[in-house]
C-alpha cells in the first residue's frame, strides 16, 4: 500500500513539474544588461518624477526600475521578466539599494502583464517583440504615458528614421544617441497619443453672426491630418501636431479679401477639445477661447466591404477585432482604435494596412495609404 501511495505521489509530482516547465517558456529575448549611461538617459528623456509608476518589461537584473525610484524619485517601479533567475537577481539588487518598499518584480510573460497603472514603460527587447507589444501599449496605457526603448524602434516597414513612407510603423517622437562603454547606443522615445480621429464641430462669433466649422481628422499613431469646412469651402489643416493629449494645427483661408491664419491649440479630453485660437490677419485678429465637440460615433459592430468584413467588439473594457471571410473568423492582432478612427493589418505579408474614420454607419478610409476604402455597417 505504501508503495502504491509513493508511486501515486511520484507520478503527480512529475506531472506538476511537467506542467510548470510547460508554463515557464524560455525568454523571448536573451539577457543583455543596459549600460548605466543608457539607463540614465532613458529615464531623463521620459522625465521620470515623483508621480510616475515605471514598468520595465523584460527587466533583467532590475537596474532600470531601481534607478527610477532611487535616482529619479519615481513613486513606484515594477519589473517583469519570465526568467526566475533574473527575478531573484532583481530582488537582491533592490535589497542592496534599499528600495524594496517601492519596487516589485513579477515573474510573468510580459504580454500577459496588466500595465494599466504605468505612466512610463521601458523596453530592451527585439524589433519583432516591440511590434507584437505595440497594440497592447495602445490598449492599456493612458494618453500622455511615455514609452522608451533601448536600441530598437517600432517601425517595421519604414525606410529610415522618420520616413514618411512608413505605412504602419510608429515613428518615435525623439531619437537619442548615447555613448556607452564600448559602443554608441540608440534610445527611442514615444508619447501615447489621445484618439482624435473623427468629426469635430465648433463656431466662432463674428460681426455677421456665428461662423460654423466642421473638421474631419484622420490619425495614424501620433500623426494627424484633416480638413476643415466652413461657408461651403474645404481647406486642409497644416502643421498638425499631437503629443499625448495636446493637439495643435493651423488653418489658412481668405476671409473678406484678406489672408487669415488661425493657429489652434488645445487639450483633448474625450470628445471635447478646450484651448485657444490665435487669429493672425483680418479684422478679428487676436486670441480667443476655443471649444470643439466631436460627433457621436460607434465602432462596435460588423463592417462589410467587397473584400470581406471585420467585427469590432468590446471585451473586458477593450476593443478587439476579427476578420470574417466566409465562415472563417480570424482575430486581428494589429488593431488600433483612435477615437472614431480605426487602423489594422489584415495580411502582414502583403502589407494590407487599412485605416479609416467612422462616420455614422460607414467607415471611409484607405488601403495602404492610397486605395480608397469604404465599409458599411451590417
Amino acid at each position: 500500500m505504501k508503495s502504491l501511495r509513493w508511486f501515486c505521489w511520484f507520478s503527480v509530482s512529475l506531472l506538476a513539474v511537467a506542467v510548470l516547465m510547460a508554463q515557464q517558456r524560455p525568454p523571448d529575448v536573451p539577457y543583455v544588461p543596459t549600460p548605466h549611461e543608457v539607463v540614465r538617459e532613458m529615464l531623463k528623456v521620459t522625465q521620470v518624477g515623483k508621480d510616475d509608476v515605471v514598468y520595465d518589461l523584460g527587466c533583467g537584473d532590475g537596474r532600470i526600475v531601481i534607478a527610477a525610484v532611487k535616482d529619479f524619485g519615481a513613486k513606484r517601479g515594477v519589473g517583469v521578466d519570465i526568467d526566475p533567475e533574473r527575478i531573484r537577481e532583481s530582488n537582491e539588487n533592490a535589497r542592496k539599494a534599499g528600495v524594496t518598499d517601492r519596487v516589485k518584480f513579477l515573474q510573468q510573460d510580459l504580454f500577459e502583464t496588466d500595465i494599466r497603472e504605468a505612466t512610463v514603460v521601458t523596453l530592451y527587447l527585439l524589433p519583432s517583440i516591440n511590434i507584437r507589444l505595440r497594440p497592447k501599449l495602445f490598449r492599456e496605457l493612458r494618453p500622455g504615458s511615455r514609452v522608451v526603448s533601448h536600441d530598437f524602434d517600432m517601425c517595421e516597414d519604414c525606410e529610415g528614421e522618420g520616413s514618411e513612407k512608413c505605412i504602419s510603423g510608429w515613428h518615435p517622437d525623439k531619437v537619442l544617441r548615447v555613448r556607452g562603454p564600448y559602443r554608441e547606443h540608440t534610445v527611442y522615445y514615444w508619447v501615447i497619443p489621445a484618439g482624435v480621429a473623427g468629426v469635430w464641430r465648433w463656431s466662432v462669433q463674428t460681426a455677421k453672426g456665428e461662423r460654423q466649422y466642421v473638421m474631419t481628422l484622420r490619425q495614424r499613431f501620433q500623426k494627424v491630418s484633416g480638413t476643415i469646412s466652413t461657408d461651403g469651402r474645404e481647406s486642409p489643416i497644416t502643421d498638425a501636431r499631437l503629443v499625448g493629449t495636446q493637439l495643435s494645427f493651423a488653418l489658412t483661408q481668405e476671409i473678406g479679401g484678406q489672408k487669415v491664419t488661425m493657429k489652434f491649440s488645445g487639450r483633448v479630453n474625450g470628445d471635447t477639445i478646450n484651448g485657444t485660437v490665435d487669429i493672425q490677419g483680418g479684422q478679428f485678429a487676436g486670441k480667443r477661447d476655443w471649444v470643439a465637440k466631436r460627433d457621436k460615433f460607434n465602432l462596435i459592430g460588423t463592417w462589410q466591404w467587397k473584400g470581406g468584413s471585420i467585427r469590432i467588439e468590446q471585451r473586458k473594457g477593450e476593443l478587439t477585432a476579427s476578420y470574417i471571410d466566409g465562415g472563417k473568423v480570424t482575430p486581428i492582432s494589429d488593431f488600433y482604435a483612435w477615437g472614431a478612427g480605426v487602423h489594422f493589418t489584415l495580411d502582414r505579408a502583403r502589407e494590407d494596412v487599412y485605416e479609416g474614420v467612422v462616420i455614422g454607419d460607414q467607415i471611409v478610409g484607405t488601403i495602404n495609404g492610397t486605395t480608397r476604402w469604404e465599409a458599411q455597417r451590417k
